[in-house]
């Protein structure tokens, strides 16, 4: 990625973290979902999903196709949530385990978080390979603050 797409990619989670502060808290999460699945055009699904005993279970999402629930924790959620750090994966189809929800999905970045004392995952993936980076690590880690 060039510097000029750098810069238009920290710009619009310099925007979206702006719009997500001036959010009320009902439906704030829906909203934070819907906006940045709407935001980052190459995205095809941009989701949380929380823990519930040895799986993962859809809470909100937003995508052109219903998401696969409840997943086990050998896919790329799982393991981000197991290991406790934002999982980068520039191509799905070389993570061994991945779970295909959506064969167009190239490349994907989970983010793990605890709130509430639930355990969730902050799950996006993207029609282009090696689409997520440390610009989007440091937006999103940001973003999930505010979830």
């Amino acid at each position: 990625m060039d510097i000029e797409q750098s810069n238009v990619k920290e710009k619009k989670y310099q925007k979206s973290i702006q719009f997500i502060k001036c959010l009320n808290k009902k439906n704030k999460i829906d909203n934070i979902v819907k906006y940045l699945y709407n935001e980052f055009e190459d995205w095809i699904f941009c989701g949380l999903y929380v823990k519930k005993e040895t799986q993962l279970e859809i809470s909100e999402y937003h995508s052109d196709k219903i998401p696969c629930s409840p997943i086990g924790m050998n896919g790329v959620c799982g393991q981000s949530l197991i290991k406790k750090s934002i999982l980068i994966v520039g191509d799905v189809n070389k993570f061994k385990n991945h779970i295909i929800c959506d064969i167009n999905s190239k490349s994907e970045i989970a983010i793990p978080f605890t709130k509430n004392g639930k355990e969730y995952i902050l799950d996006i993936d993207s029609k282009k390979l090696n689409d997520f980076d440390q610009i989007d690590k440091k937006y999103l880690r940001k973003i999930i603050v505010e979830i």
